[in-house]
């Protein structure tokens, strides 16, 4: 048996270095994912959430009313990943297309930040620090109301996704909507200017 200074002075010789310069050679995995026992698990159809609140969250509530209020029709998985962290597995696109579709959602007034995972990623490194929001937009004039104003608003306000079917129906509208991605770091824009170049 070793003594206890011997292993000390071996201990002292080891370097970072020359721990770097190995690794471990996996043969046989050429294909993505061979030999992961994961199950039914596929990152494409994957999304990852967190409430904005610091809250602790009712696990077994959000579950039962998120899997009632979207009603997938193959069902959907949630597992908690870590503190306020969530994996949302669905089993087919057309589901979780409209779960990404009705942006945004909510649990007892919390609101749902999601992100779709690509394949490779991990859910602990996934960004969730935006947020798609319906916005009005109020008191534009005449000579403004047209489809490309509405989109260089919504790119003014944070990123245009699309206007609202309904914007330019017959008859008059109070305010126009456009969905958007918010960044949640930056401050929310209440108001701004528009005029034509050259004028007023």
């Amino acid at each position: 048996m070793a003594s206890t200074s011997h292993i000390v002075e071996a201990m002292q010789h080891i370097t970072l270095d020359e721990e770097e310069e190995g690794g471990l050679a996996l043969e046989g995995f050429e294909e993505a994912g061979q030999g992961e026992n994961l199950g039914d698990f596929n990152a494409k159809l994957c999304l990852v959430g967190r409430f904005l609140s610091e809250g602790v969250m009712d696990f077994q509530a959000m579950q039962q009313t998120l899997a009632a209020i979207w009603k997938p029709g193959r069902g959907v998985y949630i597992k908690e990943v870590d503190v306020n962290l969530y994996l949302f597995q669905f089993y087919h696109e057309v589901d979780i297309k409209r779960v990404l579709d009705g942006n945004p959602w909510s649990f007892n007034r919390k609101t749902l930040i999601i992100a779709r995972m690509k394949e490779g990623e991990i859910p602990r490194c996934v960004n969730l620090d935006t947020l798609d929001l319906w916005v009005q937009i109020h008191d534009l004039r005449a000579g403004f109301m047209s489809e490309r104003v509405i989109k260089e608003v919504g790119n003014y306000i944070g990123v245009f996704v699309e206007s609202c079917p309904r914007n330019f129906e017959v008859g008059w509208k109070e305010y126009f909507r456009v969905r958007v991605t918010m960044n949640l770091s930056s401050p929310l824009k209440r108001k701004m200017k528009l005029r034509k170049s050259g004028e007023e």
